[in-house]
């Protein structure tokens, strides 16, 4: 199985669709001439996330965010580069769902994921999502968890690993708020664990903000961070990861794999 550069865009987001359209597209660029061949960009990217960007109770422009995913489309097309994009997307039944739209590197939707657990800040903007998102990339089997269904139900990754994903792409939006300042060691634990109880990569894609609570990270199936962004700096952060490495060794109960990954072999 080949290996395959992956990369996390820490940038800040506004409620402007097209600015933030511009800024990914800038950075699927960057992620071209680096060497990228798949980026991850922040919760609600795209759209502003509605509860501290933009406003619960906005209307939901359809056609401005077909319009900038289209323009992402064509980018990842021209640079051959595929996309994780944080977004909105429209829910007839209600509120929007707060989404993730994946790229490949021809520019076509893959997949959209719609975030399932909704914290009861999430509720005021958005409808939550009923099924878990599998996708494939360059032929290996990828999953996406969006924020809080991440860091808080470990069964939503694990269902993904059980059903073969080797790379869970995870954005999140999240930075300090009043009493909010214990997150950071707890967050950053939560994202480890998820990584090494699955034996899989583990790819968090945090917003850009002064005050952020938790870094981007590219996590190993081991458990040990592969990169880190540095709190409130915009980065495009990026590491070459194994996908054989993640054998999902303590779902198959299978001992020589588990062994091995405890370092007992």
């Amino acid at each position: 199985m080949e290996t395959l550069r992956i990369g996390i865009s820490q940038i800040p987001q506004t409620n402007r669709i097209p600015e933030n359209a511009s800024a990914a597209i800038a950075m699927i660029e960057r992620a071209a001439r680096e060497g990228v061949e798949l980026v991850c960009f922040p919760e609600t990217h795209l759209a502003g996330y509605r509860v501290g960007v933009s406003n619960p109770d906005a209307p939901c422009d359809a056609e401005a965010l077909d319009r900038a995913l289209a323009r992402i489309g064509a980018a990842c097309r021209d640079q051959a580069v595929g996309a994780i994009v944080g977004t909105e997307t429209p829910n007839s039944g209600g509120k929007p769902f707060n989404s993730a739209v994946v790229f490949d590197q021809q520019g076509r939707i893959v997949a959209i994921h719609h975030k399932t657990r909704l914290t009861p800040g999430d509720a005021l903007g958005y409808s939550p999502g009923t099924e878990l998102t599998l996708f494939e990339f360059k032929g290996i089997t990828m999953g996406v968890v969006i924020c809080f269904e991440g860091f808080r139900f470990p069964e939503t990754t694990r269902s993904l690993a059980r059903a073969g994903a080797r790379i869970i792409f995870h954005p999140q939006f999240n930075h300090v708020l009043p009493n909010m300042e214990w997150k950071l060691p707890v967050h950053e634990a939560l994202l480890t664990a998820r990584a090494a109880e699955n034996t899989v990569y583990f790819v968090s894609a945090n917003m850009c903000h002064a005050r952020n609570n938790c870094r981007s990270l590219i996590i190993g199936p081991d458990g040990l961070i592969l990169a880190a962004s540095e709190l409130g700096k915009e980065a495009l952060l990026a590491a070459e990861v194994d996908p054989s490495k993640a054998n999902h060794a303590f779902l198959n109960d299978n001992r020589a794999a588990m062994a091995k990954a405890l370092a007992e072999t």
